[in-house]
């Protein structure tokens, strides 16, 4: 399963390049399209833990984000 996710910055927040090792940390990668960054996961454990750590990465930043999942 992949997980795709959008972010939407704030003025008022950090800059994208400093949320982006965040992220990447998580094992997110960047891509073209509709979806900023992508990451495999195998299950829904796996994926219910990615969003609690996305969430408690991001906490405190103004970054608001969207989560896909795709079966690819």
């Amino acid at each position: 399963m992949k997980v795709f996710i959008k972010l939407f910055f704030s003025p008022d927040g950090p800059s994208p390049l400093e949320i982006l090792p965040k992220v990447k940390d998580l094992g997110f990668k960047p891509v073209f399209g509709n979806y900023d960054l992508v990451r495999d996961v195998k299950d829904i454990n796996e994926y219910m833990n990615l969003v609690k750590e996305l969430h408690e990465s991001l906490r405190g930043t103004k970054v608001m984000y969207n989560l896909y999942s795709s079966k690819e």
